[in-house]
């Protein structure tokens, strides 16, 4: 554009636009300028105060029991919610607050129930599992597979509990079967890539298959 000649009448446009142009960079400058000196500190200058700390320490075992009722049942999940929002979780707590957290239990159960209600759905997974594989056409059972196996061998190796020899690897076979099933379980969706790294830490936290499905789904 640069390189053709502007036509007689787009000639004076050209020069009619050029104040206005000039102006409005001369003034974009003297605001960068001004923005520039606000940042900067001077030397000596003692630095910017620290955010204040957060509201909350991370969720202990003694601030979850605040959140429950009699029978072990979460009575208010919604400061519960903003309790991690703000503070995170003690790692050994994670474990229990992953599952409140992702909806693996439904509303109002009691910690016997909760109990039975995982048990009922590990039963339900395992069904689920086999069925899918039977079903699959062979072509595609291989396809989804290879996708998945493709990420699998190659998630989180550095950490312990994905770390050793991938042949036999009972924590890489539960994390391939679990990302199988979701995927033929969801045609549409079926693998993406990046999945493996939601599920893997699911999976190192809770030690479940069934349950990392269930807080992974």
């Amino acid at each position: 554009v640069a390189a053709v000649e502007p036509l007689p009448e787009r000639r004076s446009l050209l020069a009619a636009a050029l104040p206005f142009t000039q102006a409005l960079l001369a003034q974009v400058g003297r605001t960068l300028a001004r923005a520039q000196a606000a940042l900067a500190w001077p030397e000596g200058s003692p630095p910017s105060p620290l955010p204040p700390p957060s509201p909350f320490a991370p969720l202990s075992d003694a601030d979850l029991r605040t959140y429950l009722g009699p029978g072990g049942r979460l009575l208010r999940p919604h400061d519960l919610r903003l309790h991690v929002y703000h503070g995170g979780v003690e790692p050994g707590l994670r474990k229990v607050v992953w599952r409140y957290l992702l909806n693996v239990f439904p509303a109002g159960l009691s910690g016997q129930e909760r109990l039975a209600h995982l048990r009922r759905k590990a039963g339900e997974y395992a069904a689920l599992k086999a069925l899918l594989a039977a079903r699959a056409a062979p072509a595609e059972l291989a396809l989804v597979g290879a996708a998945v196996r493709k990420d699998v061998v190659r998630t989180d190796r550095g950490h312990p509990y994905f770390g050793g020899p991938e042949d036999g690897h009972p924590h890489l076979a539960a994390l391939q079967a679990l990302l199988t099933t979701f995927a033929l379980g969801h045609p549409r969706l079926s693998y993406c890539q990046g999945m493996s790294d939601v599920a893997a830490p699911l999976l190192a936290v809770l030690d479940d298959e069934a349950q990392a499905f269930l807080c992974f789904c």
